[in-house]
């Protein structure tokens, strides 16, 4: 979703992958980045000639946060929604970069923020009734029988999209 929402207000758009999922970047207007066979400097250096990355966008945490804080230019913004644990500030702080966390369900858990949100997943809904964003969904099926299965997608990255478990 990130990466169509940034192609629709018009940005030119960059993501780390595995290399089973250059393809789904691609098509979705995407530069692919193979994070597993390409250090962050060299990715850098090859698409922004070093100076680093305007916007960063974290959905992993952890060492892919470490990693946006070398890959974010000066005066750069990092949002992450996975911002836990322990990190060191100190690259993003010399590169006078932003970071904001992003917790997603909070304003559905505490009611603040809510109406804004509404209105973000309205605009959301009018994009996607107009055809110019699309879900993108893994293409088996999960029950609660083998919900199981459904969790080892999301968690050894095998899963292309969201993964959807019926439960009628």
């Amino acid at each position: 979703m990130a990466i169509q929402l940034a192609k629709i207000f018009g940005g030119d758009v960059y993501t780390t992958v595995s290399s089973n999922k250059t393809a789904i970047a691609k098509s979705l207007g995407a530069t692919p980045i193979d994070y597993k066979s390409v250090e962050v400097e060299d990715y850098v250096n090859q698409h922004t000639q070093g100076i680093g990355f305007d916007i960063i966008y974290d959905t992993v945490g952890g060492q892919s946060l470490d990693d946006s804080f070398k890959a974010i230019r000066h005066y750069g913004h990092i949002s992450s929604c996975a911002a836990f644990g322990t990190h060191n500030l100190a690259i993003g702080s010399l590169r006078s970069s932003n970071l904001h966390g992003v917790f997603v369900l909070h304003p559905m858990l505490s009611g603040e923020g809510r109406k804004h949100h509404g209105d973000i997943l309205k605009q959301a809904t009018k994009l996607i009734e107009e055809g110019k964003l699309k879900p993108i969904l893994d293409s088996r099926k999960f029950t609660l029988d083998n919900a199981i299965e459904a969790h080892k997608a999301v968690s050894d990255g095998s899963a292309i999209g969201k993964i959807v478990v019926d439960i009628i």
